[in-house]
């Protein structure tokens, strides 16, 4: 039998947990041409929310474009990669040729090529000359096909905090002076690094300043988390209590990504019986920390001595702790305040700690688990 709890990878269907309210909201967002910022920490399931709002907006005849950020080093990759998810979600790629595309895109040249599995693949060529012409062109071309269609477009830039690496900011001018145009179509703008995505449209010296609805996403309703852990188990045979889940949906903060991971352990480690206790729990929980060890190890060496004993005292700290207060540097032995915060922030800008109203907290719950029994 197939292990009910994914991990890692996008979901749907039956492996997708709640969200009913996000979904409705954020859907009669695009119904209203509203531009939405969706943010939260890593690995709490933007991509797979976002696919799912789409699904439910597509079939309200909505035209949905996802597009992938993540490649985007520049000016002319952005425009490659947003040009093709264009392409891809309004003409078919390949399964219709090129026989069209030149009504939508007027400056780019498509171009067929072989990807390393020697598959039919195509791009976008840029006039490197003409870069400013080429990209007004692909920002364009969205509103263009809404008005010759007369339809409603959604577009989902995922990893948008992108843009705010690049050496200029003229991208950043040019789609807020595009976008506010747009009247027929709603971007999605995400991010998982919150600092750099805030910055984007929170710092009044940014184009993008206040353009859009901000939306940060929370964890699963307990409720729902707790119903949906125990219903996996129970349609795949196993025998598990609800408070025996939610001890387990607690050892994890409930957090949904770890929530099926540690889930996903328990149930591989119980194949060979029913009933689920709370020592199976405990042993899945040591078993993922003694697979994380190399990972969380690498993690650790990479950071200076300050640094890590910044990370080690966060793992260790009580809700009530002030990480700041002269009473929890003395505690763990930190050294001044302006060194602490230094690190703090280096920690922050590489994602191995999140900053939530001034409140610092470690991103992996199983590495801050990890680091505490240093």
């Amino acid at each position: 039998m197939k292990n009910p709890f994914v991990y890692g990878m996008e979901v749907s269907g039956d492996a997708f947990c709640d969200r009913k309210d996000e979904i409705k909201e954020i859907a009669r967002d695009i119904e209203n041409s509203h531009n939405v910022i969706l943010f939260s920490q890593r690995r709490f399931g933007k991509t797979s929310l976002i696919k799912e709002v789409f699904r439910t907006c597509s079939e309200k005849g909505v035209v949905t474009i996802y597009v992938d950020l993540y490649p985007a080093v520049n000016e002319e990759k952005f425009i490659q990669i947003y040009a093709k998810a264009i392409a891809d979600s309004i003409h078919g790629t390949l399964t219709k040729g090129f026989k069209g595309l030149g009504d939508f895109f007027k400056r780019l040249r498509p171009s067929v090529s072989y990807d390393d599995k020697g598959q039919l693949d195509f791009s976008f060529l840029i006039d490197s000359e003409n870069m400013p012409l080429s990209l007004e062109d692909v920002l364009e071309t969205v509103k263009r096909y809404a008005d010759r269609k007369k339809k409603k477009v959604a577009v989902c830039f995922d990893e948008f905090q992108q843009i705010g690496l690049f050496e200029t900011d003229i991208l950043e001018k040019t789609m807020r002076s595009f976008f506010q145009k747009h009247t027929n179509v709603a971007y999605i703008f995400m991010g998982s690094k919150k600092h750099l995505i805030q910055d984007i449209f929170n710092n009044p010296n940014r184009p993008f300043y206040r353009s859009a609805k901000s939306f940060p996403l929370g964890k699963i309703k307990k409720d729902e988390l707790i119903a949906f852990i125990f219903d996996k188990f129970k349609t795949t045979g196993k025998t598990v209590t609800i408070d025996l889940v939610q001890y387990l949906i607690e050892t994890c903060e409930a957090h949904p990504y770890y929530v099926q991971f540690l889930s996903h352990i328990v149930w591989e480690r119980t194949m060979e019986k029913k009933n689920i206790v709370q020592k199976d729990i405990t042993m899945a929980l040591e078993l993922l920390l003694k697979r994380e060890t190399a990972t969380y190890q690498t993690a650790l060496d990479g950071l200076s001595l300050k640094q890590k004993q910044v990370i080690i005292s966060l793992s260790k700290k009580s809700s009530e702790d002030k990480v700041l207060s002269k009473q929890f540097l003395k505690k763990h032995s930190l050294p001044s305040i302006s060194t602490v915060q230094y690190s703090l922030n280096y920690l922050v800008d590489n994602d191995l700690i999140d900053k939530e109203n001034g409140v610092y907290t470690i991103i992996d719950i199983f590495f801050k688990r990890w680091l505490s029994q240093l």
